[in-house]
């Protein structure tokens, strides 16, 4: 009886309210699930794919730069232990799909069964027994170990519409390669990272990828009985300075882990549309139970026990919990296809791009979501409760008529909300923990708590002053109301508060950060073309040039015209970053760098700090490789790079918003010594002032036509690839703010049908009397916009707080970036005032339903 009277006969009368209430709750999971579901997609084949493609292999060999193919011969002595497998992996484009692929290069004939694909699930070129018992065509396979071809997943070759004989269109170092297919597999159900993986013979690829006499690691499977402890160390004391021997797993924690700070955030962000959701539950369940007071009334005049309503009110709270989790869990597998790209964009800015993987339906993540909402309902649950064991027996319709809170109660809501604030102030100045901004996410979070501690003092103002000052019978009678329903009605601002928080505080580090990169790109765009391999659907370049790019740049420019950047893997304080080379000589003349840290000489001069770099045989940091290792000026650093020892003293730290793990810069004549034959990642032209640009660019692309391909950018161009990067890169926090808002104000709406509901008979009084029915909208439109204004204003305050963590404590201790606090002015005007029509126009139904009310029937049930 009492799960009919409070929750199923209400829920059959008013179903909207409790749709509206389940998909709040499930626009919060959704945007969690898809989160996480897109970001590990996007992850997967750097990720997931580290052990996939390992197969069988249990340890591997790796250095920062590529491991000397000579130690092949030092490993020949554990080779009756383990078997041996070379391997050479790269990124390429494959045009037709404008996306990224991974080619694998093996040694088919020692490489056996070692990877679990194919020796059990489909033909492989891998398998040491003889072709004809593995279905493999003679001929392809003799192809194959001549490196003439490669094999191809079967869904890849679908897709392309391609068969065994067909060319397979790729780009590797920015050159046009035609690879004849040799034939196919089918992958495992439950393989990703091979849905996208080109393999072919370890010399093609050395040739392909100009790695000869380099390997990107060697993988090792033990042989049967070999203890794996004991064959890692007899591997550990065989090699030289530099290189290393780990399971693959340690490589797959190690991506995880620079990403990681990245996902937290996105996660944390998401959180916050989730705690809206849990708002808008809780002000649905307390709107309901006032709805409902006289049958609580009753059911508590025949008998209920107060447990027994709070049991009534609990499960209501889970039934929206568990259809708001499995609609959020569906939704947000569904949104992940959506938000997939934005996400890959973003992750690039910390990890290069990576070959797509699908949307994968994940038990766990499905299992989180659906856990959240059941936890998001029963602890917004808390309100409606108390709200119930406020009714007493017996209470016969009596209205809740306005009643100011005492100074007390005031005193009491101020005290909480300065010790919200103080709390925030504290965690705020606390590092990060193992490298993610915990204490700064929670101080966001006692932010946003002083807010809803301030709504109730602010809804009792507002209805205090417009109760006495309003001359307006419609807005007297809309502050009166707001006063009565003082603690729904704060809640549904402290939603939209919320909401608008996220909004603003937003907004605030993407204007800081926008305005950091256009300065940033204004003084370090200096070259007059900049020539690049083609960019991948993530918007990211993918992979390097062919050396033959540069010394054409050099013979049609002039060497001293011409500065060729490289980059390559390497670690230093037993973490990895990145080292770059580049002429130190050429970038002195032309360089738009900004020093912050130079010792105690010419410290903003980047061409003195580079040339005196040159002369004394140092190197550059970036400012998150300063503030990463606590390493300045003067300092000594010493880097494991190409297998090699490279000590260096820091001239200078230079601000930069590209490598986030920290990179170092040396002269290119001491990276040439550690990496000889390494690719550029790109190479800037600098030509004389008067020159012609576009006509240099025409003869350079006409050069290269047919032989490479390669994009041709001029500085306006460059300074517009940075823009579009920054763009994608934030692209994903605007559906954040989206489902926050929308969420808030369906609490708004939510709030507004009780307080009707609570006011009908005086809203048939002012009928009575001559009152329009545009009056009696007229004040429940003027609720609407009341509570609106209250959240956008303390939002906008809450927005600009959170926004000064985001920029000077999240961003530092997340990416070592320093950024200059910048206001989002426009948005901070413009988005309340958004944020108050829009609660406005959802007050529109509820006004439509006190227009239509009886004044019959409700002046009756009053009196």
């Amino acid at each position: 009886m009492l799960l009919a009277a409070l929750f199923l006969r209400p829920m059959r009368r008013a179903p909207l309210r409790f749709s509206a209430t389940v998909l709040g709750v499930a626009a919060g999971v959704a945007e969690l699930v898809a989160t996480l579901a897109a970001g590990r997609a996007a992850l997967a084949s750097l990720r997931e794919g580290v052990v996939e493609i390992a197969g069988r292999s249990r340890l591997e060999i790796t250095s920062p730069g590529g491991v000397d193919e000579a130690l092949l011969g030092t490993l020949r002595t554990v080779s009756r232990d383990a078997v041996i497998l070379p391997v050479v992996e790269d990124l390429v484009l494959c045009p037709a799909l404008n996306d990224t692929l991974r080619l694998v290069g093996i040694d088919a004939l020692v490489d056996g069964d070692a990877r679990a694909l194919a020796a059990r699930r489909a033909a492989h070129i891998a398998d040491g027994a003889a072709p004809s018992a593995t279905g493999v065509d003679p001929d392809a396979w003799r192809d194959f170990l001549r490196g003439e071809g490669a094999w191809v997943p079967a869904p890849l070759a679908r897709t392309l519409g391609l068969s065994i004989g067909d060319t397979l269109a790729i780009e590797i170092l920015a050159r046009p390669v035609g690879l004849r297919i040799l034939g196919e597999f089918e992958l495992p159900a439950e393989a990703s990272a091979f849905a996208s993986t080109v393999w072919i013979d370890v010399a093609l690829a050395q040739e392909l990828a100009h790695k000869q006499g380099r390997l990107d690691r060697i993988e090792l499977v033990p042989r049967l009985g070999v203890s794996l402890e004991q064959l890692e160390n007899d591997v550990a004391a065989r090699l030289p300075a530099g290189v290393r021997v780990a399971e693959p797993a340690a490589r797959q924690r190690e991506t995880a882990g620079m990403v990681r700070s990245l996902q937290f955030n996105l996660i944390a962000l998401s959180g916050i549309a989730a705690l809206v959701g849990g708002v808008l539950v809780a002000t649905t369940l307390a709107t309901s139970v006032v709805e409902r007071r006289t049958t609580v009334a009753l059911l508590r005049s025949l008998g209920a026990s107060p447990g027994a309503i709070v049991r009534a009110i609990l499960i209501e709270a889970a039934c929206i919990g568990c259809l708001g989790g499995v609609l959020g869990v569906a939704a947000g597998f569904l949104g992940a296809r959506a938000i997939v790209a934005s996400m890959r964009a973003t992750l690039s800015a910390v990890v290069a791009g990576a070959p797509p993987t699908p949307i994968r339906f994940d038990g766990e993540f499905a299992l989180a979501g659906f856990a959240l909402a059941i936890v998001i309902a029963l602890s917004a649950s808390v309100l409606p409760v108390l709200e119930a064991l406020r009714t007493p027996p017996l209470q016969n319709l009596k209205r809740e008529r306005p009643v100011p809170l005492s100074v007390r109660a005031r005193i009491r809501s101020l005290v909480v909300a300065i010790g919200f604030a103080i709390a925030a102030a504290l965690l705020a100045s606390l590092p990060a923990v193992d490298g993610l901004p915990i204490a700064a996410l929670a101080a966001a979070l006692c932010v946003l708590s002083a807010l809803f501690a301030l709504c109730g003092p602010a809804v009792d103002l507002v209805g205090r002053l417009g109760s006495r000052a309003a001359v307006w019978t419609p807005l007297r009678l809309a502050c009166a109301t707001l006063s009565a329903g003082r603690r729904r009605a704060a809640w549904a601002a402290g939603a939209v508060g919320v909401a608008l928080a996220l909004a603003i505080s937003i907004a605030t580090m993407v204007t800081s950060f926008r305005t950091a990169v256009v300065e940033w790109t204004e003084r370090g765009v200096r070259a007059s073309l900049a020539i690049r391999p083609h960019t991948a659907q993530s918007g990211v370049p993918i992979g390097r040039l062919h050396p033959d790019v540069l010394e054409i740049a050099r013979t049609q420019f002039g060497t001293e015209a011409v500065d060729a950047f490289h980059t390559t893997a390497a670690r230093a304080f037993g973490e990895s970053i990145t080292v770059g080379g580049s002429s130190f000589e050429i970038a002195a003349r032309h360089t738009g760098l900004t020093f912050i840290d130079a010792g105690d000489k010419r410290a903003r001069d980047g061409g003195l700090v580079l040339l005196d770099a040159l002369h004394r045989r140092g190197a550059v940091v970036n400012e998150a490789f300063s503030r990463r290792f606590d390493r300045r000026a003067g300092d000594r650093i010493d880097i494991e790079v190409g297998g090699q020892s490279l000590e260096r003293e820091i001239v200078g730290v230079f601000v930069d918003y590209g490598e986030s793990r920290g990179l170092v810069i040396v002269d290119q004549s001491d990276y040439a010594s550690v990496v000889p034959r390494d690719s550029p990642r790109q190479i800037t032209v600098f030509l004389p002032h008067d020159a012609d640009t576009q006509q240099a660019r025409r003869e350079l692309l006409a050069t290269l036509d047919g032989r490479f391909a390669v994009d041709v950018l001029d500085s306006q161009e460059i300074r517009g690839y940075v823009m579009d990067v920054f763009e994608n890169t934030f692209a994903i926090t605007r559906a954040l703010q989206l489902v926050a808002s929308i969420v808030a104000v369906l609490a708004v709406s939510s709030v507004l049908f009780a307080l009707v509901s609570e006011r009908r008979a005086e809203l048939a009084l002012l009928s009575a009397i001559g009152a329009s029915r545009w009056q009696v909208g007229a004040s429940v439109c003027l609720q609407a916009g009341g509570l609106g204004a209250i959240g956008a204003i303390g939002g906008a305050l809450a927005g600009l707080w959170i926004g000064f963590l985001l920029v000077t404590v999240v961003q530092p201790q997340s990416f070592h970036w320093t950024l200059e606090f910048a206001a989002p002015w426009n948005a901070i005007v413009t988005t309340p005032v958004a944020v108050v029509v829009a609660c406005i126009a959802a007050g529109l139904w509820p006004a439509v339903r006190a227009t239509r009310a009886s004044l019959y029937a409700d002046l009756r049930e009053d009196g």
